[in-house]
């Protein structure tokens, strides 16, 4: 998908998903895009294909990052990160 490509659906008002390198965008109103259940405004979804759409990995990684954060995602991933090392320490501790 391109840059083009997704300026077009926007566009069009499409109420139909459009899926990028596995993510899916929905237009949910006047300049708000919903990607994966997070909201975005149209310039942030556009860095988000052009991110998604580059050969660089770090930068796809950065825009699933983006995505996570948006849609609540990361934070349930960073308690779970915080609870485990927790529950390593206090194993340790113990022994």
């Amino acid at each position: 998908m391109s840059e083009d490509e997704f300026r077009d659906w926007v566009n069009k008002g499409s109420h139909l998903p459009l899926a990028v390198k596995g993510h899916t965008f929905v237009l949910k109103g006047d300049n708000v895009i919903a990607v994966d259940g997070g909201k975005f405004v149209f310039e942030e979804a556009l860095q988000l294909v052009r991110l998604l759409n580059s050969r660089n990995p770090f930068d796809q990684m950065n825009a699933t990052f983006m995505i996570w954060e948006r849609n609540g995602a990361l934070r349930l991933i960073v308690i779970l990160l915080v609870v485990i090392i927790v529950v390593a320490v206090i194993l340790l501790a113990t022994h």
